[in-house]
């Protein structure tokens, strides 16, 4: 019985070694994955302690792999999948609290850097000044969140708890820490200021004032995402590049129908996130997608043009469609203009 064990053990580990580059990787890996020490991963590897239920099905959970005795780990299918942490969404701080956990692993992760593609502005820009930060929070909640409290209520700023604006605000500062290359489309802006039109034309402003403080805020994100794109670093709005501040590339491709991915890695191995949802995500640490997508990000990067200090005309020209976006809304918002 001891032998089977220890050879179903070992069937095991050689699938779970096909997602790692070395030996060593794995059982680095391995040891932070089960709080063991290496000594005791390595104690497993030679079958001299039998891997428990619990912990195999945890690693098989993590690197997507086949518990069966038949078939090869290549005939496993690859998914996406909600974090094994994650809570349902009940109120407006579940969804924060888990992404700041999160992202608190992610940036201790050695080596750790990232590769974001997105449709839309990144959430953690949308996200860096107050009233459009509550304005953001209150639509996740009658939308995605499907919050009762907010369904028949008209938006407020006072709806949003001040602990929740120093969670959202810590987070994204756990966003700059780490180096970033980023993807953005031409409508980053669309679904904000759509949002923001309609919800002015239905009556939905407790405050009306709230309408033309958000346009203000917009105007100085965009100004924050130049200033960082010319300076080819990372630091929170309202800062300055510093001998701390993370590298950041920027680039724009016309062509490609962009998907909302983050893809993190390190040294260890890399983790893929894609929206489900938005803001909700779903993640996975497979090899091969995360593979997959890294190929179709480097594409679009390749075949894409930069933003940087060096790309002078075409990146005034890029910002400068997004503030002639927002005042052409600021515009219709004062004349007046029909919900479509």
């Amino acid at each position: 019985m001891n032998e089977a064990k220890q050879s179903y053990q070992q069937q095991f580990f050689e699938r779970l070694s096909t997602r790692f580059t070395s030996r060593s990787a794995l059982v680095q890996a391995v040891a932070e994955d089960l709080h063991v020490g290496r000594d005791a991963v390595y104690r497993r590897l030679r079958g001299d302690t039998a891997l428990t239920a619990d912990e195999m099905m945890h690693l098989a959970a993590i690197y997507q792999l086949r518990t069966d005795l038949g078939g090869s780990s290549k005939e496993r299918v690859p998914s996406l999948r909600y974090p094994e942490d994650r809570r349902p969404i009940t109120n407006e701080f579940d969804h924060f609290v888990q992404l700041h956990s999160r992202w608190e692993q992610l940036k201790r992760l050695p080596g750790a850097s990232f590769d974001l593609a997105s449709p839309e502005l990144p959430i953690y820009y949308e996200l860096s000044t107050p009233v459009l930060r509550a304005f953001k929070i209150f639509m996740f909640g009658i939308t995605t969140w499907n919050l009762a409290k907010w369904k028949h209520l008209d938006f407020s700023t006072d709806l949003i708890d001040a602990s929740l604006h120093r969670l959202v605000e810590d987070t994204i500062r756990d966003h700059y820490s780490i180096p970033a290359r980023e993807l953005w489309s031409i409508g980053v802006l669309d679904v904000t200021l759509r949002q923001v039109n309609y919800m002015a034309q239905i009556g939905k402003f407790a405050d009306p004032k709230d309408q033309e403080r958000i346009f203000i805020e917009l105007h100085k994100i965009v100004d924050h995402l130049e200033a960082m794109v010319r300076t080819g670093k990372r630091f929170p709005l309202g800062e300055g590049p510093g001998p701390r501040s993370t590298d950041f590339r920027v680039y724009h491709n016309e062509l490609s129908n962009t998907s909302n991915v983050v893809l993190v890695k390190s040294r260890l191995r890399p983790f893929l996130f894609t929206t489900l949802v938005n803001p909700n995500y779903v993640a996975t640490s497979d090899r091969e997608l995360c593979e997959e997508a890294q190929q179709w990000f480097d594409n679009l990067v390749e075949h894409g043009n930069a933003l940087h200090a060096e790309a002078g005309k075409y990146a005034a020209q890029y910002f400068g469609y997004l503030r002639g976006l927002i005042r052409h809304h600021e515009q219709r918002s004062k004349v007046g203009h029909s919900v479509f």
